[in-house]
């Protein structure tokens, strides 16, 4: 015999959400379904004569010579008749449902202002460097006879800037 788990008095199971289905990656990877999966008619195995289904006569039949086996039960006779949810079920779902997309939604957001921030944040960064060394830069004025040489060859149209 098999024992219960002890549990103790403080637990309360919190509800899980399952994240692993959950594309955050990058876009544009997912993998297309196989058109065509039906064989041509022409490849297609041929169709013999089909014999009228006996039911509840597996074993009883002369054909197989097992005369000991019980008879088959239908798969409507197993069937449970008692298929629609109810509505306070339905309505259980439903709300775990919405729950579970807000979440998600939640998650997304919560993703995709942490990415936009990291960018803004880079962004900042490069525009503080690119201003530091503009700073730094050592500028000297040179007269406009020196700056005509210096557009002469292609070192000095690379060393020339205007400040």
């Amino acid at each position: 015999m098999e024992e219960a788990v002890p549990v103790p008095p403080q637990y309360q199971p919190q509800p899980v959400t399952d994240f692993r289905a959950f594309a955050d990656g990058p876009r544009g990877y997912k993998v297309e379904e196989e058109k065509d999966t039906l064989l041509p008619l022409e490849e297609q195995a041929p169709v013999g004569r089909v014999k009228r289904p006996k039911h509840n006569t597996v074993g009883a039949g002369k054909e197989s010579g097992r005369s000991w086996k019980q008879p088959g039960q239908r798969a409507s006779s197993l069937r449970n008749p008692q298929t629609a949810l109810s509505w306070e079920k339905r309505m259980k779902d439903k709300a775990e449902k919405a729950a579970f997309l807000a979440q998600k939604r939640e998650a997304l957001a919560a993703f995709k202002a942490k990415k936009s921030e990291a960018k803004a944040q880079r962004e900042a960064s490069r525009q503080r460097k690119e201003e530091n060394r503009k700073a730094s830069d050592l500028t000297v004025a040179i007269s406009s006879a020196t700056a005509k040489k210096l557009l002469k060859s292609k070192k000095g149209r690379k060393q020339i800037r205007t400040a």
